[in-house]
């Protein structure tokens, strides 16, 4: 890891993320090489003191804890928590409720979902807790061998998390010294992935960070087009990566991808390790709950519950993150003893076709969402299902009966068409629920079209 980097560059210029990252990161360091038994010793120590915090500053804390007739002092690792899990709907009640008194509002940042389950929430981090969350994922970007300071090209499909045309002084800080060449897009098409390609071979970046299915977009047209340079690392995120894209991943690249886990209300909590067969949940950020919901054709799955041991602003305790995971049978090889997910089932998001060959990956769709700037007073959860190249079919639940509902539909619509370069047409359907897939996991978007209207790398980006 670059001193330059660790010590100066980013705590001088990021203070809100990195301020103190260099400790942070040490402390991490100290947490790991500790043995299994003093790891779980830390963590439960640590649930103890945030449980307690949610208790004594946390209205709707204390009183689903008194409720349920739960003290922290009671908590323990080997079983669950006896307090209701915390939903999305949860997060949609009013903020006071759910912000920790000890914190001034000014204390806090605030930040959004992008909705790719459902309909986009807010939420807040204490400043303290998003430094920490920071040198959590630059923990696992160094399991994969990426760095502060290796040059990285970021391929992302969410326009919100890096500007389209940045400011210079912002491009010289990001580009230059920190080594991060940015491409991000909220469409997928030929022209764009020369786009990507140009930049990666002029680039030259050690690091390949991608959404995953951007990642196995651009892999296919390189096959196709040709590539000079290959990079050290590659890292996918985002959405789940099937077993063909995997392989077509590292066919072209010539190395294993490395998956990461996290979501934004949690931050990046889990990756893989060089074994690359299971996904570690590091214990100094998180708690990790595997509720059963039942067999699927992958084994049994597990409802994915997180408790935040990092955020007291607003504290997120057994957040259902909308995840459904399976489990490992065997130990990992590499020796860690962090609590594995062998697979995470159902948050492959298919995309939307377009009629020129391109695809919106669902991703995007529900970035789009978030950009809207607004919560859903009636709306609770939305699917998008292609039914073919010109028609959308929305199918919506509402929280409540509102007058704001047609306003939303409409909004919804209009925000969607505006990454289309062809207009579709809509149809909508009012349902009690969205309906779940085999593996329990609400899907944001559903393409119901015949693979062969599309182009082909399309067509392998849809791929069971």
């Amino acid at each position: 890891m670059s001193v330059f980097h660790s010590h100066f560059l980013l705590p001088f210029a990021e203070p809100d993320r990195y301020q103190g990252f260099a400790r942070r990161m040490r402390t991490i360091r100290r947490f790991e090489r500790q043995t299994a038994a003093a790891q779980r010793q830390e963590q439960e120590k640590r649930l103890h003191t945030l449980l307690q915090h949610a208790y004594d500053t946390v209205p709707f804390y204390r009183e689903r804890f008194d409720d349920a007739g739960f003290h922290p002092s009671q908590a323990r690792l080997d079983r669950p928590l006896p307090i209701p899990v915390l939903t999305r709907d949860d997060l949609r009640e009013p903020d006071a409720k759910l912000l920790s008194t000890a914190f001034s509002v000014n204390d806090l940042r605030r930040a959004g979902s992008s909705g790719t389950t459902s309909t986009p929430i807010q939420f807040y981090r204490d400043l303290e807790g998003m430094r920490d969350k920071s040198a959590l994922q630059w923990t696992l970007n160094r399991w994969s061998g990426y760095r502060p300071g290796d040059s990285v090209l970021m391929l992302w499909g969410a326009h919100r998390d890096m500007a389209i045309d940045p400011p210079w002084k912002w491009r010289l800080y990001d580009e230059t010294l920190m080594r991060r060449i940015p491409a991000p897009s909220g469409m997928i098409t030929d022209e764009i992935l020369e786009r990507f390609r140009e930049r990666y071979e002029a680039k030259r970046p050690k690091v390949l960070y991608a959404y995953s299915t951007v990642l196995a977009a651009f892999a296919s047209y390189l096959r196709k087009h040709g590539m000079r340079h290959r990079p050290e690392g590659l890292i996918a995120t985002a959405e789940v990566m099937n077993d063909q894209n995997r392989a077509l991943i590292e066919a072209v690249f010539g190395i294993p991808v490395t998956m990461h886990y996290g979501s934004r209300e949690v931050g990046m909590i889990a990756a893989e390790c060089s074994a690359h067969d299971r996904l570690h949940f590091h214990p100094w950020s998180s708690l990790v709950e595997f509720d059963p919901i039942g067999d699927t054709p992958d084994g049994p799955a597990y409802r994915l519950l997180v408790t935040d041991l990092l955020n007291f602003g607003q504290p997120l305790i057994r957040y259902d993150t909308g995840d459904c995971v399976t489990l490992p049978e065997t130990s990992c090889e590499c020796g860690r003893s962090f609590p594995a997910a062998q697979k995470i089932l159902g948050r492959v998001c298919e995309g939307i076709l377009l009629p020129g060959g391109g695809i919106i990956p669902g991703i995007t769709l529900g970035t789009q969402m978030a950009q809207m700037g607004h919560t859903f007073r009636a709306i609770a959860r939305v699917q998008f299902v292609q039914k073919s190249l010109g028609h959308i079919h929305l199918r919506y639940a509402l929280q409540q009966e509102d007058a704001s509902k047609s306003h939303e539909l409409t909004s919804i619509c209009k925000a969607i068409d505006a990454l289309m370069n062809d207009p579709v047409r809509w149809t909508l359907e009012q349902v009690p629920e969205i309906p779940r897939e085999r593996s329990g996991k609400i899907r944001l978007c559903v393409s119901e079209v015949d693979a062969s209207e599309a182009a082909s790398f399309a067509a392998s980006l849809l791929a069971k």
